[in-house]
């Protein structure tokens, strides 16, 4: 398979993966319990692959920071499907979801300060991270964490949109 075929794969795995997410935050609530995890499964396969493809293709230009925050991210999705095992007395699935953003967003703010991708999807994650904080208070409505996960979605697919269409200026 060719470098670039192997791209685009990844671009359309970030959008699917993010669109997966926003569905899963939405709708997939509703579903029998076997049938969200296999979309959980899916979905969040779906955003490895992709998140291999947003940073492999920068991996350059984004330094420590960018490889800290794609080992990161990497190790917050692992955590999320173990979601069986508790940390502290947290459920894995809440610390992993933390994880992956957290690592997300170092990802992102490398992106932005080396000017490494364009900055919508970047913006975004630090956005869902924001909107996730404001969920976390006690007066906070419940849409704030759902929100957030619909953001997070959505940065992936403009991440992967920007993969499969590059501007001229972000090819490198």
């Amino acid at each position: 398979m060719s470098k670039h075929s192997l791209l685009r794969l990844s671009a359309i795995a970030a959008i699917v993966g993010g669109a997966l997410r926003v569905a899963d935050g939405l709708f997939v609530t509703s579903a029998a319990p076997q049938t969200q995890q296999l979309a959980y499964f899916f979905t969040d396969l779906m955003l490895l692959f992709g998140l291999c493809g947003i940073y492999f293709t920068r991996i350059h230009r984004l330094g420590l920071a960018g490889l800290l925050g794609f080992v990161i991210s990497f190790l917050g999705i692992l955590m999320v499907r173990s979601s069986a095992i508790s940390i502290f007395g947290f459920s894995a699935y809440l610390v992993g979801a933390s994880v992956m953003l957290f690592g997300m967003v170092a990802i992102g703010i490398a992106m932005l300060v080396n000017h490494a991708f364009p900055k919508l999807p970047p913006l975004l994650w630090l956005a869902s991270l924001i909107i996730g904080l404001i969920g976390l208070l006690p007066a906070a409505m419940a849409w704030a964490v759902t929100l957030a996960g619909v953001t997070f979605g959505i940065g992936f697919i403009t991440a992967g949109i920007s993969l499969l269409f590059p501007s001229p200026e972000s090819i490198t």
